[in-house]
């Protein structure tokens, strides 16, 4: 991608044009440094060549010209210097006296002047006019430029002349002993050559040099290219893309370098903005959403309470109106509310929330919440406020109607002829209750609420009842209760279950049962007095058999005792043990009869269904017995306990087997060759205790089946039967709980089947 115009980078300023000019800058001088170093190390090597080989010729020279020096033979050591100065590279070669003046030259022009003892080539063996004796060759030697035709630069070298001693004993040449330096061989040589060399060698290393920066900077270029300004460029124009919302190309590394990490760093940063900006655009669909399709009306408004912008609902209902002023848009004024939340906001920045009553469309009253929020720029200055104008014109009718509903609720419920009680379902803490329950109970209604339910019952039923409503049960007969002054009577309780201000609950309905109870007792002690009377001649017969083998036992004694013959101790505990046992018999006949006849306590209590059968049937076995009538059981030993009373539930088996007696009686009369049957079976059945009355009778007609257990009801003749016995019984089933149904087929018998729940004990 190509940048634009306005992001092109002027070559000056790219990264591979200053990378290239530092470093080929860089290189130069290095490469300068370098090449002059180089140089001038091949220049001093030369010009030191030159020196020994200088040296060299010198010591040549003077050893050429030994003898003629020593022999005094000027003509021949002038024609050797001469010779020898012809030699290429040689410019000049002098001999000098101690004085300085020119002795020999291979120049003879200069034979015979004076050199100036200060100058270069004279300063180093004459400082402060004490020649030295021995001088190293760098101090002897010395460069210097001729000046002409050919300019050029020299070397000389300055050789000392010492005496010898052959000089100072041979005649022609007497000289002092003392005298070390007799003089000196300065020889010129031509340093042309050391310098063309030197000139050669320095082109070619500035060429070499030209030619190495070159390639080096090319070499630069070419990389920073292709490793620095490619993929740089590339990134570049990754970001620039970034910039212009363009998330989707990936930045792919190209290198394996740090550049390459950088494209790795900036396509996560990428992947980053990209993500963030779908989930900052999706939130923005989504709060655009809302704005657009909140149920209720949104509007921005500026200072003067102009509508800057406002949700399609609003504009739905009340049309366009950007530019209006929101009192006259959708509230029918022409000025602002006097309880504006809008100028709240604008007034001290903080949220604020009014209701307001405006005319609809339509003319009708409608009503308002108002929500304002402030929006602030980047300053925190307020710009403009939000108002979220919610209609609850809908929501003040129903809270109307649940108003008027509330109190059609609360007559209902305190008019109610029954005490009602709502309690929490776990503490049992009464949360509300009716008049009729304060005075039932004798507590003011404020202390009735708050208190637990279990305070209205007896300490000894408390365990009933958290068990019934643990259970969540229906219908729980002849509780006992206890009112403030501590009167104790019966209710039968029906629950039932639900919510009550966020909390789980349990709404109880109590109905005093106790005059019932007690004119339902009178009836039963009627009914048992009764019983007692028919069943005196049983009763009779049953205690005749134990009197009879007492009399027998004490009739066997007098014999014995008037014949005077003494038992013997066997026949005594023999007569003993009958006559006890016997007397045992006849006390529990006795303590039963008293304990059926006698008025009981209304309680209800875990027990068997078997145990009031068995006891019925100890009652009137022998009456049944007497009737011709056979008993036939079939009661299941581990049948569950239920919750009841065994007194009641003995009343209800015995008027369903006197009425079997009497409806076998009945027929019998017509069949007197028929035998009598009653079966009696209890099993449990789908989680109760179910017992069974069966007769082979004559049945119950077809029109009397629907109304036998009415009061008062009787198909046996008159004086016969008061018919209250089915009904008292049906009243005592049902106050256990308990169903009772019957099966008829007129002339085969009649089967009445009693179900109990079956009692379960609550989870702790």
């Amino acid at each position: 991608m190509t940048p634009s115009p306005q992001h092109q980078i002027k070559l000056t300023n790219r990264l591979a044009f200053k990378l290239t000019v530092w470093v080929g800058l860089s290189l130069v001088v290095l490469t300068t440094a370098s090449a002059y170093w180089a140089v001038r190390q091949q220049e001093s090597r030369s010009i030191e060549k030159m020196r020994q080989t200088g040296n060299w010729f010198s010591d040549t020279v003077k050893r050429a010209t030994r003898y003629d020096m020593l022999k005094d033979q000027r003509q021949s050591l002038h024609h050797v210097i001469e010779a020898m100065g012809r030699q290429p590279g040689v410019e000049v070669i002098r001999v000098l006296n101690k004085k300085g003046r020119i002795m020999f030259s291979s120049r003879t022009a200069e034979i015979g002047r004076l050199v100036d003892m200060e100058s270069e080539a004279c300063y180093g063996c004459h400082f402060k006019d004490r020649p030295l004796e021995r001088l190293a060759i760098g101090e002897r030697s010395r460069i210097f430029s001729l000046h002409g035709k050919d300019t050029h630069r020299v070397l000389g070298v300055v050789n000392p002349i010492y005496t010898e001693p052959a000089c100072s004993t041979d005649p022609c040449h007497a000289h002092p002993p003392e005298q070390k330096v007799l003089g000196v061989l300065d020889v010129a040589l031509s340093l042309g050559e050391v310098d063309r060399e030197v000139r050669a060698t320095t082109r070619q290393v500035v060429f070499y040099a030209a030619v190495l920066s070159a390639v080096i900077c090319a070499v630069v270029a070419v990389f920073t290219f292709l490793f620095v300004n490619r993929p740089l460029t590339s990134l570049l124009g990754a970001t620039r893309r970034i910039t212009t919302g363009d998330y989707d190309q990936p930045i792919a590394p190209k290198t394996d370098d740090e550049i390459g990490a950088v494209a790795e760093a900036f396509d996560l940063m990428r992947r980053g903005i990209k993500e963030k900006t779908e989930d900052l655009q999706l939130e923005r669909r989504q709060y655009q959403r809302l704005f657009e399709e909140v149920p209720c009306y949104i509007t921005v408004q500026d200072a003067d309470f102009t509508l800057l912008a406002h949700n399609k609902r609003f504009e739905g209902d009340f049309g366009p109106s950007v530019g209006q002023h929101c009192y006259l848009a959708y509230k029918g004024r022409d000025s602002r509310c006097p309880n504006c939340a809008v100028a709240k906001t604008f007034a001290d920045g903080r949220a604020h929330s009014a209701e307001e009553k405006v005319v609809g469309a339509d003319g009708s009253p409608r009503y308002f919440l108002n929500l304002t929020s402030p929006i602030t720029d980047k300053r925190g200055n307020i710009v403009a406020v939000m108002e979220m104008a919610t209609d609850i014109t809908d929501v003040l009718r129903l809270e109307e109607e649940l108003k008027r509903s509330e109190e059609k609720y609360r007559l209902f419920f305190n008019n109610d002829p029954n005490p009602i009680f709502v309690f929490d379902a776990d503490s049992l803490e009464i949360l509300d209750a009716n008049d009729r329950a304060a005075s039932e109970y004798g507590y003011p209604l404020p202390k009735l609420v708050g208190r637990s339910f279990l305070d209205l019952t007896p300490a000894a039923d408390r365990s009933q009842v958290r068990n019934f409503i643990a259970l969540k049960g229906a219908f729980l007969s002849t509780v006992r209760q206890v009112r403030a002054g501590g009167e104790v009577f019966f209710v039968n309780l029906r629950a039932s279950y639900g919510e009550h201000m966020g909390r789980k609950a349990v709404i109880a309905t109590t109905s005093d049962m106790t005059e019932r109870l007690q004119t339902e007792q009178q009836l039963i002690q009627a009914a048992k007095m009764a019983t007692l009377g028919e069943m005196s001649a049983g009763v009779a017969h049953e205690l005749n058999q134990p009197l009879s083998v007492i009399a027998t036992g004490s009739s066997f004694l007098n014999k014995l005792v008037s014949r005077g013959q003494a038992p013997t101790p066997e026949e005594l505990l023999q007569v003993a043990k009958e006559m006890s046992q016997q007397v045992e018999r006849a006390r529990r006949i006795i303590s039963h009869l008293r304990e059926f006849g006698r008025k009981h306590e209304v309680t209800a209590e875990s027990i068997s269904l078997n145990e009031p059968i068995q006891g019925v049937l100890g009652l009137l076995g022998q009456q049944l017995r007497v009737h011709n009538i056979q008993v036939e059981t079939d009661l299941d030993p581990n049948l569950p306990p239920i919750l009841g009373d065994v007194n009641r539930l003995e009343q209800v088996f015995i008027n369903l087997i006197m009425n079997a007696r009497d409806a076998i009686e009945e027929r019998r009369s017509k069949l007197p060759e028929m035998e009598g049957s009653i079966k009696i079976a209890s099993l449990a059945q789908e989680g109760r205790a179910v017992v069974t009355v069966a007769d082979n009778g004559g049945g119950i007609a077809a029109g009397s089946q629907d109304r036998i257990f009415e009061p008062f009801f009787t198909t046996k003749e008159v004086g016969k039967g008061t018919g209250l016995g089915l009904s008292i019984s049906y009243g005592i089933v049902r106050d256990f709980g308990g169903s009772i149904q019957v099966e008829n087929q007129p002339g085969e018998g009649a089967v009445f089947r009693l179900s109990f729940p079956v009692r379960r004990e609550a989870k702790a």
